[in-house]
């Protein structure tokens, strides 16, 4: 058997042995730096065939399926586990060895929308939306914000046939689109939905990508419209240069000229 974990937060883990600490401290079997994470989360422990989640810290917050375990709770293989907020479940050695039977697998398609981190300790973190994602403070949550401020379950964002909407779920510090207060409001790629001081961006999947790429194309035309301008600019400082020597090399000669038929030495050659 296996710990394995979806979304890579830590390499696959063979169970081999009796009990695992899970946890921030490096002194844990399993080593997981995450939100929320406290240096002895949870501990996992082999009963036979099955294992027990142990939680003796009641500050620690794990669930089993959805549902919050308080001391301890027996887990099969195939049920998820959240810690903290990092996903995980048990896996047979073998689960992904299964026969080729021919059949045709279906890939699951990308979201059409994602909900990016832009402040916090959510920076960076991005989210699928599809169908109803609610979000809060629960665990129970689609996406779990363990932040003070955050009401339990404080938002719900559906997912429509050409955009979004936002729900404000009675939260107590309210919900916000742009900088404004709403209750139920159709939102679009580029809002802005901050949750108390939580901020996130809707984009889609490419979205960051194409920035990239576009960003990379405007430096590029920039760079090629300077280098366009400053060569006749080059061309024509250098053309008004010569003139200005030439200009002042007659009004020197002209001005030696006056000087010396003034003073009568020109005399002899008229």
């Amino acid at each position: 058997m296996k710990l394995i974990f979806p979304h890579k937060e830590h390499k696959d883990f063979e169970l081999l042995g009796d009990s695992f600490t899970i946890g921030s401290s490096e002194e844990s079997h399993i080593q997981v730096e995450a939100v929320g994470m406290n240096p002895n989360h949870a501990k996992l422990i082999k009963d036979g065939d099955n294992y027990s989640l142990v939680v003796e810290n009641p500050a620690s917050i794990v669930t089993v399926n959805g549902r919050l375990v308080k001391g301890s709770k027996e887990v099969r293989e195939g049920d998820l586990m959240i810690i903290a907020q990092v996903h995980c479940k048990i896996e047979g050695n073998n689960a992904a060895e299964e026969k080729d039977d021919n059949r045709t697998r279906i890939r699951m398609a990308l979201p059409k929308y994602i909900l990016r981190g832009v402040s916090g300790v959510y920076f960076g973190k991005t989210f699928p939306l599809r169908g109803k994602t609610s979000l809060g403070r629960h665990s129970d949550n689609d996406i779990f914000v363990n932040v003070d401020g955050i009401s339990r379950k404080h938002a719900e964002i559906t997912v429509l046939a050409d955009s979004l909407q936002v729900e404000d779920m009675d939260s107590s510090n309210g919900t916000y689109v742009n900088g404004e207060q709403v209750k139920k409001q159709e939102v679009k790629i580029g809002d802005e939905i901050k949750l108390d001081n939580i901020r996130f961006l809707i984009q889609s999947p490419g979205m960051q990508m194409d920035n990239k790429a576009t960003n990379k194309k405007n430096n590029s035309n920039k760079s090629t419209k300077k280098t366009a301008n400053t060569q006749p600019g080059e061309a024509n400082n250098s053309s008004s240069g010569a003139t200005k020597w030439v200009v002042t090399i007659i009004v020197l000669l002209v001005a030696a000229g006056v000087g010396a038929w003034s003073m009568g030495l020109l005399d002899k050659f008229l």
